[in-house]
């Protein structure tokens, strides 16, 4: 009998981990030929003539979607022809469609064990959710952490999704001390180009760090700001508003284009993309972000930070926050007043990365982080553990 207790999508993000622990982990390919011989034998060819066939419900075709939506932003040209669309549209609802159903029965093989997946976000693994929370199976999500040599760990999602709170009531009573020691580094970051030197930055302004639009952070945990593009219109109405500031933007190194020759220049925004992430932290007066990590680590820096999305730490006290145009002025005019609760930061920090985050990366992971998934679980880890103490306290 195969006893292994964790089930997750062979992909290049959980190779080491796999590799680490395969005594213990059962990975599912993902690639057509795999899914189809793995349903063959499970189902026999009628299962896979359904899948091909037979409408797989709005959950799979909704993948399909996010899944072109994703090839629209980074292949436009490309993407931009509707055939080109209409038929990776079809085809991919088809891919889906086999793979869910391979994944189905192989989560049916193995009642008992707990699936793990990298993200949740992008495919193979969003495939993975999906049939797992039809067949309500217990489900942890990994993804990088906030720091470096971290990770994140967790039964409800990742990031804003995650089950790290945003009440300031709940870390209030925390000695910081005792929760452990303070980030001593950011993670690094390359620049986006590679052939032009820094540019020469004004003596104060805001940093505006770009995020990847094709990535969930953008499609899904974004109301406001649809795109790069967006974020920029944003900033330019600011500028035009307030006739001092300047801002500097870096656009993210890990997407593939540019907005910067498609946009109307301004005299006060500038592009630094050539510049250290962090030297550009700690030379800004503050910070505008959509729901990035840098952020985060702005808020570590003790920087004043504007976040225009879904983020983890959007915290009253903490960061300043707006929905719209209209608050994201208001929270620009606020900052010359405004300090972030210094007691309440170092709280938050200390919690995030002694607590909430586990120690560790993938590619090398620590030998115990089976046992600290299933404590992540299970709810019987810190982090576990406070959450249910406040919660009771906030019942009683």
């Amino acid at each position: 009998m195969d006893t292994r207790e964790f089930i997750v999508c062979r992909t290049s993000h959980l190779k080491g981990f796999i590799a680490h622990f395969k005594d213990s982990i059962l990975p599912l390919s993902a690639d057509l030929k795999s899914a189809i011989a793995t349903l063959y034998r499970a189902r026999g060819l009628s299962a896979v003539l359904r899948a091909v066939f037979v409408n797989g419900g709005p959950v799979l075709d909704e993948l399909a979607e996010r899944n072109l939506k994703r090839r629209q932003i980074r292949f436009r040209s490309v993407f931009s022809n509707p055939v080109v669309s209409w038929l990776y549209r079809k085809a991919t609802r088809v891919q889906c469609r086999l793979i869910a159903a391979a994944f189905d029965a192989r989560l049916e093989q193995r009642p008992t064990a707990t699936i793990v997946v990298f993200n949740g976000y992008l495919m193979p693994d969003s495939i993975l959710v999906a049939v797992a929370r039809q067949r309500k199976r217990p489900m942890v999500f990994l993804e990088k952490g906030f720091f470096p040599a971290t990770l994140q760990c967790d039964a409800n999602g990742i990031n804003h999704q995650s089950s790290l709170p945003r009440d300031p009531a709940f870390y209030r009573p925390f000695d910081p001390h005792e929760l452990g020691e303070k980030p001593t580094a950011l993670v690094k970051r390359q620049s986006k180009l590679k052939d032009e030197g820094p540019a020469s930055l004004p003596e104060r302004y805001v940093f505006v760090p770009f995020q990847v639009p094709s990535d969930m952070q953008i499609l899904a945990l974004s109301p406001w700001i649809r795109d790069m593009r967006h974020l920029y219109e944003e900033i330019l109405a600011l500028a035009q508003a307030e006739g001092r500031t300047h801002f500097v933007i870096k656009e993210h190194p890990s997407f593939p284009l540019s907005i910067r020759g498609e946009v109307k220049a301004h005299p006060r925004i500038h592009f630094a993309n050539h510049h250290d992430t962090q030297s550009l932290i700690e030379g800004a007066d503050a910070v505008i972000t959509v729901n990035s990590t840098v952020g985060l680590e702005s808020v570590l820096l003790e920087k004043k930070v504007i976040t225009l999305g879904l983020a983890p730490y959007d915290i009253e006290g903490l960061v300043l926050k707006a929905t719209n145009a209209p608050e994201l002025l208001a929270a620009f005019r606020k900052l010359e007043t405004w300090s972030p609760d210094a007691e309440l930061r170092e709280r938050v920090i200390r919690y995030i990365q002694n607590v909430f985050l586990l120690q560790g990366e993938l590619k090398a992971p620590d030998p115990l982080l089976p046992a600290m998934i299933a404590a992540r679980l299970a709810g019987t880890d810190r982090h576990g553990q406070a959450l249910a103490a406040f919660a009771a306290k906030r019942a009683s």
